[in-house]
């Protein structure tokens, strides 16, 4: 006995007119194929490109990040001439780092503005994130909105708890204070470094106040922590 479907003629009809709608397009000019594609098409397509070049791109961030890295830092919405490699070059030269057996860098290309829908926002924290979860990312420096961010996400040190005396006492009218995760309590996460000379001299962060904060599943906290030194160094 057949059971009667009611959507049966309605399925029926939308088959159809996909199917008639293809017989069409089969002999159409070129440029009613694009029309019909820019019409129908298009948007889905577009996302999920989107979607295949971000998974890509975080997965090989993944796959080559280097096995022994040193020291990693990410600056975000950085307002200075900062293109060239002097600070992390000066800085790898301090720290006595072998660069042909380690990696050292710095990526001032970082991107992050609150509520944003700009996908290079989205990318930024994305790779942010991948790295932060090999424990291979050390530093972030950046805007409020950029702390505010990663302490919601219970990315940061309480600073306090892991700065040795000397830099303690040096920063304590400079900390930054931030909501970590859930809890409405303020936690120092990071120190305001707008004075510092080496960031002044190799031209990041002109006309900003940015604020240094330590990842907190580094591997490296030790350098991070002699990066804060380093960059208040006196220049030459």
């Amino acid at each position: 006995m057949e059971v009667y479907n009611k959507n049966r003629d309605k399925n029926n009809s939308l088959h159809d007119e996909i199917r008639e709608q293809n017989a069409k397009l089969k002999d159409a000019p070129l440029k009613e194929k694009l029309a019909y594609f820019k019409e129908y098409y298009l948007k889905s397509t577009l996302v999920v490109i989107i979607i295949l070049i971000l998974v890509g791109s975080i997965a090989y961030s993944m796959l080559t990040a280097p096995s022994d890295t040193a020291f990693a830092a990410f600056f975000y919405n950085d307002t200075g001439n900062s293109s060239g490699t002097e600070l992390i070059d000066d800085f790898v030269k301090h720290l006595g780092i072998d660069i042909k057996e380690h990696d050292a860098y710095i990526d001032a290309s970082m991107y992050y503005t609150p509520d944003s829908t700009d996908m290079n926002t989205f990318m930024a924290l994305e790779k942010t994130m991948a790295v932060i979860s090999t424990g291979e990312l050390d530093v972030v420096v950046g805007d409020a909105d950029t702390l505010d961010y990663f302490a919601q996400s219970e990315c940061l040190h309480d600073i306090t708890t892991v700065l040795p005396d000397d830099l303690l006492a040096k920063f304590e009218d400079r900390l930054y204070y931030a909501k970590y995760g859930e809890s409405e309590t303020l936690t120092p996460v990071g120190v305001y470094v707008t004075d510092a000379p080496k960031l002044k001299q190799y031209g990041y962060f002109a006309g900003m106040k940015p604020i240094l904060g330590l990842i907190a599943n580094a591997n490296n906290l030790d350098n991070a922590i002699e990066f804060l030194r380093y960059i208040y160094m006196e220049t030459e």
